[in-house]
């Protein structure tokens, strides 16, 4: 069994994320701190194969054979094997931590397996898909552990004037 991630961002500029960094900056304070804010789709799909080498083949297939993930006139997409595999340093010196917002309830992953499994005819090889959106936010930081600290501010939502990119009353995150 394999673990690939499958990111798709738009080609075009993202008002999702432009608009949410324009709230962090001006409305929450971070204008100081925060370089940039991107979004993609994100995938995490569980392959059976034991060659990671085939898993990335197959999920490239996915990528461009099917339209549950990446339409080629407005998206880009990545694929990276293992987990978690996103650059945690940018070039300047800030410091990008991943926060990927899931929705357990929303059955997304499922609705996506199930069409992979059935229609599609992927039965064999794809045994799960996690979906979620997956915000990448730039900091200017001392240290990763501050990166992190101020990252877990922006994303979750405490209140009015704390956090933004998800609710933790209803959905889960990880960071990297």
């Amino acid at each position: 069994m394999q673990t690939v991630e499958l990111t798709v961002e738009l080609k075009i500029p993202d008002v999702t994320a432009l608009t949410a960094a324009s709230a962090l900056r001006r409305r929450l304070g971070y204008e100081a701190v925060l370089v940039e804010l991107r979004r993609s789709d994100y995938y995490r799909l569980s392959l059976a194969t034991d060659s990671e080498q085939e898993a990335l083949q197959i999920a490239e297939d996915l990528a461009e054979n099917t339209n549950l993930f990446v339409n080629p006139n407005k998206h880009r997409y990545e694929v990276a094997a293992g987990v978690h595999n996103a650059a945690a340093a940018t070039a300047d010196g800030a410091c990008a931590v991943n926060v990927l917002v899931t929705d357990p309830e929303s059955g997304s992953g499922d609705a996506i397996l199930g069409a992979l499994q059935g229609r599609l005819g992927y039965r064999d090889q794809v045994s799960e898909v996690v979906a979620g959106n997956l915000w990448t936010v730039v900091l200017k930081a001392d240290s990763r552990e501050q990166a992190e600290a101020i990252a877990k501010e922006i994303a979750v939502t405490e209140s009015r004037g704390e956090g933004l990119l998800l609710n933790p009353h209803y959905q889960e995150y990880e960071m990297w």
